[in-house]
């Protein structure tokens, strides 16, 4: 899908642009242009004559389905209604018109001059929200799963990084994201080495494309494509929750699965995260501490609107001496455990010493066939959830 922006209100075209880009639809800035701009435009998009002589081709047509040209409507009203003919009379592609709407006998005429769509001005988020979602036809995202702790060590970015690479199995494509602000693990655990960051999208939000997210991603051996929030470490370069919003947008079209480990600390950025997630798994040990916080990280999403529903208790290293029983602490946490990833030390330090995810040295291992059976639930919780069309 394709847009194209006519329009001499930077305000408005910049509340447009936003719109579109927080989707993860695609807009570069060279689609856009102002009312003089339009025979320009219309050249760039008219089909090229094909020539009748043997051997002769031409260049693919722009699919009329998958072009917009969205037109703010100027100042001088007869203005605007001379664009549109001139619009309609050289492409087919839909024409969604932005402006007020006071006068109806205006939007009358502006839909006989071949609109497709009106727009109230005075209304435009509401208005190119539904807009939008009658366009985008496209019904499959990523599935996203979030993984979080509330206490250090709990292992949340190793199995972060061998569940990325057992959902990026053929045919199916992971995006994996570090969400840990302070600086994550899952770069070292893939044995990557990330030129650009999720902190250096953020110097330029409304730049991003998928060309600069793509060149921003690591990719794996696995499949798996790794976006860091930062290589510094402190970082103290802020990451707002408008560019990571954008940037899962965008990356949950390209691929059919979204793994975030997410940062315990829970800031704004990453809480979001947490409450868009599909399935969020919070992973704890089986000791009293980690109990305790644990407890303390449910109330606290819960009472954050992330739905129980979608909250799975992760017990990591099941099986040590002394561990408090899997039967008191769902008593505890009035929630079950819905998967116990058994201790293997030596096969876990020797994947994160060697920079080699265990489900893809050691795959018939105890640990790896517990992550291959997480992935297997959430590939079947994904049909249910995300149906393909």
């Amino acid at each position: 899908m394709r847009f194209y922006l006519v329009s001499d209100d930077e305000l408005v075209s910049l509340a447009i642009r936003s719109a579109i880009l927080d989707r993860g639809l695609e807009f570069p800035a060279a689609q856009q242009c102002r009312l003089l701009g339009v025979p320009g435009l219309l050249s760039q998009l008219a089909p090229p004559v094909v020539s009748s002589l043997p051997g002769w081709g031409s260049r693919d047509r722009p699919d009329d389905q998958q072009v917009t040209i969205i037109l703010v409507i100027p100042t001088d009203l007869e203005q605007g209604l001379q664009v549109i003919q001139q619009i309609r009379s050289a492409c087919t592609h839909r024409l969604l018109v932005v402006g007020e709407i006071q006068d109806s006998r205006y939007v009358l005429r502006a839909i006989r001059q071949g609109a497709s769509e009106y727009l109230d001005r005075m209304d435009l988020a509401s208005e190119l929200a539904s807009a939008l979602d009658r366009l985008d036809q496209r019904v499959q995202r990523a599935f996203s799963v979030g993984i979080c702790s509330a206490i250090g060590g709990a292992g949340c970015s190793v199995l972060a990084a061998n569940l990325a690479c057992e959902l990026s199995r053929s045919p199916s494509r992971c995006g994996l994201v570090d969400l840990k602000l302070e600086g994550g693990d899952l770069a070292s655990l893939l044995d990557l080495k990330p030129q650009y960051t999720l902190a250096d999208v953020n110097q330029n939000v409304d730049g991003l494309d998928y060309t600069v997210l793509k060149g921003c991603l690591a990719a794996h051996s696995s499949g798996a494509q790794l976006l860091v929030a930062s290589v510094q470490f402190p970082s103290f370069i802020p990451i707002d929750i408008k560019g990571v919003g954008r940037v899962f947008s965008m990356l949950g079209r390209q691929v059919d699965y979204l793994v975030a480990d997410l940062d315990r600390c829970l800031g704004q950025a990453t809480f979001a995260t947490a409450q868009a997630a599909d399935l969020l798994l919070c992973v704890m040990r089986l000791d009293f501490v980690s109990l305790r916080r644990t407890k303390l990280l449910i109330d606290f999403l819960t009472n954050g609107n992330v739905p129980p529903s979608k909250i799975r208790i992760v017990a990591n290293r099941y099986g040590l001496a002394g561990e408090i029983p899997v039967d008191q602490v769902e008593e505890a946490l009035r929630m079950k455990v819905e998967l116990r990833i058994p201790e293997d030390s030596k096969l876990v330090l020797r994947s994160i010493n060697n920079g080699e995810p265990a489900v893809l040295t050691a795959p018939s291992s105890k640990f790896s066939r517990k992550i291959q059976e997480l992935a297997a639930t959430i590939r079947d919780q994904a049909k249910q959830v995300k149906p393909k069309s």
